[in-house]
């Protein structure tokens, strides 16, 4: 129970917003130093903006986490101005709806680069630093609740969470011995703070209709289990996924109910 992020230096990919700003302002809270990791500039001065009420406790570091090189200077750059690095949270990631047919190879690439190749490059160096240096870290991937299951248009992004869902699980494995602990949070359909168009209305309101809890996803649950699996009570856990969705994907709701007989 020795773990806690309190003074400890976390690195939060895609954190401009949504989930992952949530994420970061949940460490910031609790007293970590938080690295902001992005690829706009306009993108990390909103999310410096946003949290500016945390100072110097919060940093941005531009970086296309793609590239293994940047990747690995980007690792650098913060243990040099914030620290040893304790927890990786790779948020970062790209959907688009999509048919099979319609794919283009550089659509293909654009979506396992981000989603999957930066995660584990990422993950790569952060958890050689973090062994090297006997930190006993947590890396978590925020995955999607399209690793469990495919629906039209999203092969891509299924295949890019099911593929980074098993990476979890491999790490876990071979850097378990050092104390590192992998895991996973899989959210279902989050909510939006900006206007949304007829198209995620209708998402979402299917979503809402065949949820046991009847609401999306906000961002915050999904920090809440970032923030857990980040602390000194989910130390037994590691290799594992939660799913925050709200219950969709543990049945069918529109399943047509037997009339019970009498």
């Amino acid at each position: 129970m020795s773990f806690s992020i309190s003074g400890k230096t976390a690195i939060v990919t895609g954190s401009a917003s949504g989930i992952g700003l949530a994420i970061a302002r949940g460490f910031l809270t609790r007293s970590a130093r938080v690295a902001v990791a992005g690829s706009s500039d306009e993108g990390g001065a909103r999310a410096l903006d946003t949290l500016a009420d945390f100072g110097d406790q919060v940093r941005f570091y531009r970086a296309d986490l793609r590239d293994a090189p940047e990747a690995g200077r980007l690792l650098d750059a913060v243990q040099a101005q914030s620290g040893q690095l304790a927890v990786v949270v790779n948020c970062a990631g790209v959907n688009f709806n999509r048919s099979i047919a319609e794919v283009s190879v550089t659509e293909y690439d654009a979506v396992m680069n981000l989603n999957v190749r930066a995660a584990f490059l990422v993950s790569q160096g952060a958890a050689k630093r973090m062994a090297d240096t006997g930190v006993r870290g947590r890396i978590v991937n925020i995955t999607s609740g399209n690793y469990r299951y495919a629906r039209p248009g999203a092969a891509l992004y299924a295949a890019s969470k099911s593929a980074l869902e098993s990476l979890t699980r491999s790490f876990a494995l071979e850097y378990g011995a050092c104390g590192i602990t992998v895991n996973a949070v899989a959210p279902g359909l989050v909510s939006r703070d900006t206007p949304s168009g007829p198209d995620f209305q209708r998402v979402a309101d299917y979503y809402r209709a065949n949820s046991p809890l009847d609401r999306l996803v906000d961002p915050g649950d999904v920090a809440a289990a970032v923030l857990f699996l980040a602390s000194a009570q989910a130390m037994g856990i590691t290799g594992e996924t939660i799913v925050v969705d709200n219950g969709f994907s543990a049945g069918r709701l529109d399943f047509p109910r037997r009339t019970q007989q009498r």
